[in-house]
């Protein structure tokens, strides 16, 4: 009997079952391996359309927001700098009543044309100096700050948003200087507030009747500090806004992902960009079920060939498992025997070199913050010895300000379980010395239960590094005066330079993207100085060899640049002026949204700039010609935007001097 059953038993798993039994579960393991990447095939691809979808949502939805801000914004400063509304302004100190209610109707009217729907004028100290609705004591102390932030700016700001009578409205501070200043250095004499209606703008943006692909849904929340609040319709179409109980504030960013819906009541598919100048997020939602029902069909069809393919990879897992894990075991079993001696051999090791490095390095515990180990640079640097720091702390081996530096760094790796770095200046007698600090977390006997400190001394780099930005500042002046010594490019760059920051500051763009402009502008033209001068000067029109020529100073101005390290994106906004929405520029052909706006920015000026100025073979043009040539290439080869705000610009009282003194006709 036991002979029989052995017999039965060998003849099972004789090789030849074995291979068998290995070729079916190797071809059910690799049907379902197929079935399951089509089936995430299917679900990337909904998951990436409806990523992409979002994301191009908020974009437009943002930029349509943004135009219509600026539009407020351009007509607000057009009429904060009109003489004639200033000049009016100045009849409001008048003791004749007469000539102050005129100048108040004045005034109101002025608003009124410009699409405002009230104003009032402070003073610089905040008190109300004039206004279109009758004074009101409390609109003085509500937007003081406000004021004075504009007054300390001088530049446009608005104000959360917030309801009245059954509307939305916003105010937009704009600076106000006196009729006869010479120029925007004098202080500002007068602060303009203008309460822009935007009830019809945000009903048009939340309108029930608009549809979105995956039946998605638009909102426009506002961050009011701390708060955020969202704008919604209440019966039967007024506009109200209502406190969310989440807050975006200090959220740089909402990218793409799966998230608790602002109702609070299902999952949704979200993404959504942030407005700055206003505080404002456009955020899109799409409820998680739908983008699963298109492919739940798909699922079904395939689930139970899954679970049968499942099934049988468990089956060969474990089968292979049992076999091999005795065999296994005594492998490893050896293995590790025989790696006892090295193993011991590279931690004596280990301990040398870490006694040698010249860095100080502590381990210390994650939850006490007691020190488990130093090495000798450790010991040395603080003073005490390789055993008395065992079992003390940062409190009692640092200074009061060092210990509590080195106790966030504590905390930063705690909760992000993952390295962490920090520059601190410690002080040791008389001697103050710059250190990079790196916390990175260790596992002695659990996970993250200890902190690896290293210490490097950083202060000479810290010296070269400030020295180099020297240098390279007096670098940039070079160039600088290099451009404006050439006469033929005087006048070209000096034009581009002002327009190109007046165009940047009336779309609202940031301090850092101004300065890149303006600093792009004036040494967007250095590489022209290496164009022949016989073809720069040629009359009539170039031969294509010679425009091929002339067009290399795009790349002969980024050459001469590489080598000066700028802080900001200047080589690239040069390196892309030249090139048109529709793929027809230089040097490389992009198109879209792959040209920057600065370069967008730089592009329009420069071609405005070369059409104002006379050429051997033809007649300077005026600004307003110049615009009209530019804009019926909108959206073709520059962009109607850039466009829009120049055109703005040269009507601006800054614009017309900014004209006058480049001898330019309006």
């Amino acid at each position: 009997m036991p002979s029989k059953t052995i017999k039965i038993f060998k003849r099972i798993f004789s090789i030849k079952n074995l291979l068998i039994v290995l070729l079916i579960l190797t071809v059910a393991g690799g049907t379902y391996k197929t079935v399951n990447y089509l089936w995430k095939e299917k679900g990337n691809a909904v998951h990436d359309d409806l990523k992409q979808y979002q994301q191009a949502v908020v974009e437009n939805e943002s930029e349509m927001l943004s135009s219509q801000l600026v539009n407020f914004v351009v007509r607000g400063k057009e009429l904060a700098r009109s003489r004639i509304f200033r000049i009016a302004m100045d009849s409001l100190n008048s003791p004749d009543k007469e000539e102050v209610s005129k100048a108040l109707e004045d005034l109101k009217n002025f608003v009124k044309v410009c699409g405002f729907s009230a104003g009032f004028l402070f003073e610089p100290d905040g008190n109300i100096y004039a206004s279109t609705v009758g004074p009101d004591e409390s609109i003085r102390n509500e937007y003081k700050e406000a004021v004075q932030n504009t007054l300390h700016s001088r530049t446009p700001i608005f104000s959360p948003l917030q309801g009245i009578n059954n509307g939305l409205v916003t105010y937009l501070f704009v600076p106000v200087y006196d009729a006869y200043a010479t120029s925007t250095s004098e202080p500002p004499s007068h602060i303009l507030m203008l309460e822009v209606p935007m009830t019809h703008i945000l009903r048009a943006f939340l309108g029930s009747e608009r549809t979105f692909k995956y039946k998605s849904s638009i909102h426009l929340i506002q961050q009011k500090g701390k708060t955020s609040e969202e704008i919604v319709f209440s019966y039967p179409e007024s506009l109200k806004l209502q406190s969310m109980k989440v807050s975006l504030d200090g959220v740089s960013e909402v990218d793409f992902g799966v998230r608790t819906a602002l109702s609070m009541t299902n999952q949704v598919y979200s993404s959504a960009e942030f407005i700055p100048v206003v505080n404002w997020w456009v955020m899109i939602e799409t409820d998680v079920a739908v983008p699963n029902r298109i492919f739940t069909v798909y699922r079904h069809e395939t689930i139970l060939f899954g679970i049968i393919s499942l099934a049988a990879i468990i089956f060969f897992i474990l089968t292979i498992r049992f076999i091999a894990s005795t065999r296994k075991y005594h492998r490893k079993s050896s293995r590790l025997e025989e790696k006892i001696p090295a193993l011991q051999k590279e931690l004596q090791l280990l301990r040398i070199v870490n006694n040698a490095l010249p860095e100080p390095i502590s381990l210390k515990k994650s939850d006490s913050g007691t020190f488990l180990h130093v090495n000798k640079s450790f010991a040395d640097f603080t003073g005490l010895g390789k055993s008395e720091t065992l079992n003390l702390t940062d409190n009692q081996v640092f200074d009061h300000k060092e210990a509590e530096a080195l106790s966030h760094g504590d905390q930063m790796v705690n909760m992000s379980n993952s390295s962490y770095s920090e520059e601190m200046t410690l002080t040791r007698g008389i001697y103050t010395s710059t250190m990079q600090v790196t916390f990175l977390p260790c596992s002695i006997e659990k996970d993250g239960d200890s902190i690896l400190t290293v210490f490097r001394d950083v202060t000479t780099e810290k010296n070269a590094a400030q020295k180099s930005i020297e240098v390279r500042q007096q670098v940039i002046n070079a160039l600088i005066r290099a451009v404006e010594s050439v006469p033929f490019l005087d006048g070209h760059t000096s034009l581009m330079r002002k327009l190109a920051l007046e165009i940047a500051e009336t779309l609202l763009l940031s301090d850092a993207d101004c300065a890149t402009v303006e600093a792009a502008a004036i040494l967007s033209q250095v590489g022209k100085t290496f164009v022949p001068k016989e073809i720069m000067e040629k009359e009539g029109k170039l031969t294509p060899e010679e425009i091929k020529e002339t067009q290399r100073y795009i790349e002969h101005t980024c050459k001469i640049l590489e080598g000066v390290e700028f802080d900001l994106p200047i080589i690239p906004t040069i390196w892309q002026m030249q090139e048109t929405l529709d793929g027809t520029g230089y040097p490389n052909g992009l198109e879209g949204k792959k040209i920057s706006t600065l370069a967008r920015i730089l592009g329009v000026t420069n071609t405005f700039s070369a059409l104002v100025q006379k050429r051997s073979y033809r007649k300077a043009k005026t600004a307003r010609q110049a615009v009209e040539i530019l804009q019926s290439m909108a959206d073709k080869k520059y962009d109607s935007t850039v466009i829009e705000a120049l055109g703005a610009v040269i009507e601006t009282q800054a614009g017309k001097i900014i004209l006058q003194e480049s001898h330019v006709e309006i």
